[in-house]
């Protein structure tokens, strides 16, 4: 044969085989190409390959093409392997050269030559086989993965094989379909490790709850296969009393990673049946457990409805004997478990799940005492008066009746005169109303009860409930300005039930929370904005007890309603926050507290008292008061100065000062002026050390 000829049919031979190569290799014809093309071509080449003396062979089989159904491993048998042999010769990871297991000479037996080539082929193809089952290397097994593979590659494929090897290299890849869930791959497995959970120890059930874990294992697969669990057996035989678990629990189901695997009735475990049972699995992707991974197996019982009184609160154990299942040979092994029996009881709901129904008080700018702005002639609608949270931990609680008391002092003999209407709301959205009556004799007390409001606290949830009321207008000898009415509440007092239905017991609850007095006013003061500075002039020598502190307090004052007369001079006193009752003009309105290291003092004290104008023109009349109109607001300044002498060393300490009270009138030059006092111990300047 010529040399040119000798190329050429080496030339044609390497043209077949890439087109064989690219059929073989791809999942679909290229665009524009059908299966025919490719066979006309094939067909081309062969012809020509004869006509320059060269040979081919073909088959009819598919150059190993079959739709592979069933997974294989060392020692499998049957036409299935002699299928897999003619593939993995066709598709170049040839078994055997020669003899047995070579092509044409392929075999029904899984052996060692086998294994090898599977190893060959799922390295080749690593991405789609390998990579998504974790794996880093070929196994040998034939199993989904390399199933899925193996067909994807035959779609399509031309009959006839091609002698010689190609030169070029196919691209693109295929995209295997989703892999059997169910299958297992793997060779021979067992379980690598049980250990017991140890959350799962002494745990309460409820009655009526469900599925509550009360055991459980971790449990290991070794890597040598992926495992399904088939059956568990369970031992209840620690028990009281000999009694049926039927008494306690309605049934028995078994998880794996949170997801049912079997459910059985509880009298399968009474007495009669020795509280011993294999319980069998049911079988699928969730009972699985994947080479080298690891699962909570977990054993759940659900509490009967009604827990018998002598019953609530016995100890029952549970002992985990045994685990079967089988690994990818199909080999059915059960392993003897080694588990601390664990204990566990049926209780009343409120026990078991230890839940506690918390109320708190809420939002300080509602509860903290303050001035309500009411009138002489008109209601005054939807004012806020308290604020509370209540908090559901353990069990969603539903409230049924909530009863809030009201107090009053003053001209108001009973809260009715102050109040007509009160409201109820949760986060923000209205649950209930109550008309407010006198319903028993003027003891300046009534308790309001907003019953039939079906709210539900979520678990571990805790809303705001805020009660407002509508005000009556102020009448003479009935409810007058500088009346006040606080709220309160217990939650004892709350008719609640559990998520079961049964009522929240007094036990189950904790908290109480009430507002402080609000004072209500048709002409009144609202102080606002306070700020405080601190300063230090240190003593000549920078030893001896001459230092001078100066502390200043500033806020506003504002007017409604009406004409306010203030005052506008400045007494230390050393009572404290809430203790004054009565404030003559005459004697300097303005009272505030003066400390040395928490110890009141008037000694040795200068002040000064100014205002600047916010709003209007704040009227001074040069000795006892500012005159305010209807809205009108000023910032009021008072400055307290205490210099020290050499002789007075209980000045060395921190110093500051607080308002105390604040006094002003709707009468000029008032010998009995109104108290303002609502939260001034929060007025203060910060602590300043001077000697």
């Amino acid at each position: 044969m010529s040399k040119a000829l000798t190329t050429n049919i080496a030339s044609i031979a390497v043209s077949l085989a890439l087109v064989l190569g690219f059929a073989f290799a791809f999942a679909t014809p290229a665009k524009g190409q059908t299966v025919e093309d490719l066979q006309a071509q094939i067909n081309t080449l062969l012809a020509q390959i004869a006509a320059l003396g060269g040979t081919t062979t073909t088959t009819t089989t598919g150059s190993g093409c079959y739709t592979f159904t069933m997974t294989l491993t060392l020692g499998s048998t049957g036409m299935e392997v002699m299928n897999l042999q003619k593939f993995l010769n066709g598709h170049g990871f040839m078994v055997a050269s020669t003899g047995a297991g070579s092509p044409g000479n392929e075999t029904s037996s899984f052996g060692p030559l086998t294994k090898a080539a599977v190893v060959r082929y799922q390295n080749a193809y690593a991405a789609n086989i390998l990579t998504p089952l974790g794996l880093m290397a070929g196994t040998g097994y034939w199993g989904s993965a390399s199933i899925a593979q193996a067909n994807a590659l035959c779609v399509g494929t031309a009959t006839g094989t091609a002698t010689g090897t190609a030169t070029g290299t196919a691209t693109g890849t295929t995209t295997p379909p989703p892999a059997d869930d169910t299958t297992l791959e793997g060779g021979a497995g067992s379980v690598e490790s049980f250990t017991a959970i140890s959350g799962l120890s002494n745990e309460k059930v409820g009655e009526g709850e469900e599925d509550i874990e009360i055991a459980g294992l971790e449990v290991e697969a070794d890597d040598s296969s992926d495992l399904m669990l088939t059956a568990v057996r369970l031992d209840f035989s620690t028990q009281p009393g000999n009694n049926d678990l039927e008494d306690f629990v309605t049934d028995v189901s078994i998880w794996l990673d949170g997801k049912e695997l079997a459910r059985l009735d509880a009298d399968d475990f009474n007495n009669d049946n020795e509280w011993t049972k294999t319980v069998t699995l049911t079988q699928g992707a969730d009972a699985i457990i994947r080479a080298g991974e690891t699962k909570d197996l977990t054993v759940a019982v659900t509490g009967v409805n009604n827990i018998d009184t002598d019953d609530a609160g016995d100890n029952w154990e549970l002992d985990i004997l045994s685990v079967r299942y089988e690994d990818a040979q199909g080999a059915s092994i059960t392993d003897t478990v080694t588990y601390t029996p664990v204990a566990w009881d049926v209780n009343s709901f409120a026990t078991a799940s230890g839940f506690t129904l918390k109320m708190a008080a809420g939002d300080d700018d509602i509860n903290d005492a303050h001035i309500i702005n009411v009138d002489d002639t008109d209601d005054t609608d939807g004012v806020e008066l308290y604020s509370f949270t209540l908090e559901a931990d353990g069990s969603d609680i539903i409230i049924d009746d909530l009863p809030v008391g009201f107090a009053t002092v003053g001209t108001a003999n009973n809260p009715s005169e102050m109040i007509a209407t009160v409201y109820l709301f949760a986060d923000g959205v209205e649950i209930g109303s109550e008309t407010v009556t006198n319903t028993g004799t003027d003891d300046d007390y009534e308790l309001i009860t907003f019953d039939n409001i079906d709210y539900t606290i979520s678990d571990g949830d805790k809303p705001e409930f805020v009660v407002k009321a509508d005000f009556n207008d102020t009448e003479a000898a009935i409810f007058v300005d500088g009346d006040t009415i606080q709220a309160s509440s217990t939650v004892t007092a709350i008719v609640a039930d559990d998520e079961t239905g049964e009522l929240v017991a007094d036990g189950d609850t904790s908290g109480t929370a009430t507002s402080d007095a609000h004072a209500a006013y048709d002409v009144g003061i609202m102080v606002t904005s306070f700020s405080a500075t601190e300063s230090l002039t240190v003593g000549a020598d920078g030893t001896n007890d001459d230092d001078t502190v100066t502390l200043t307090l500033k806020f506003d004052v504002e007017a409604f309603d009406g004409t306010v007369y203030l005052a506008r001079n400045a007494t230390p006193t050393t009572a404290a926050d809430g203790a004054v009752t009565t404030i003559d003009v005459d004697d300097g309105g303005l009272l505030y507290r003066y400390e040395i290291d928490d110890t009141a003092t008037v000694a040795l004290l200068a002040d000064t008292v100014s205002k600047v104008n916010v709003t209007g023109t704040v009227a001074d009349d040069g000795v006892d008061e500012y005159v305010l109109e209807d809205g009108e607001k000023a910032t009021i300044t008072v400055s307290v100065t205490r210099s020290n002498a050499t002789t007075h060393t209980d000045s060395d300490g921190y110093h500051e000062a607080t308002m105390v009270a604040i006094g002003w009138s709707a009468t000029i030059d008032d010998d009995t002026m109104e108290v303002y006092e609502f939260n001034l111990d929060d007025y203060k300047t910060d602590p300043i050390f001077a000697n």
